[in-house]
């Protein structure tokens, strides 16, 4: 949400400066770092649902009895977690445990859960 008023604010900004034939240099420099922040947090997104250590924190968090009695049947996971832990996990930015918050939906109630992955060593 703050990204995309930032944007709009920036857009809006760029065709002012426009109009009044004015330099649209800083405009334009913040645009791109937005698209780029979106480009990059997108990917990580991708990045960690692709992942096998992450579907398995998943279905693990799915067949949990203690949650199931918490919040009732789980009908689903939020697609976008929470923190930057993410973004370390999925472009391997650090060999330490990544931890980051996720949101899921149950028949009674919604809970974020904070979950911590761990990085799969390579074989030496």
């Amino acid at each position: 949400m703050l990204t995309t008023s930032l944007m709009g604010f920036f857009i809006d900004l760029k065709k002012i400066l426009e109009v009044q034939k004015k330099n649209i240099l800083l405009p334009r420099f913040f645009i791109g770092i937005i698209i780029v922040a979106l480009g990059i947090g997108g990917g990580g997104i991708f990045l960690l649902n692709s992942s096998k250590t992450y579907q398995d924190t998943i279905n693990s968090i799915k067949t949990d009895e203690v949650l199931k009695s918490e919040i009732g049947d789980i009908k689903g996971v939020g697609l976008f977690p929470s923190g930057t832990g993410f973004l370390d996990f999925a472009y391997n930015v650090s060999r330490d445990p990544s931890t980051f918050v996720i949101t899921v939906r149950g028949s009674r109630a919604i809970k974020d859960i904070e979950i911590t992955l761990y990085k799969n060593l390579p074989a030496q």
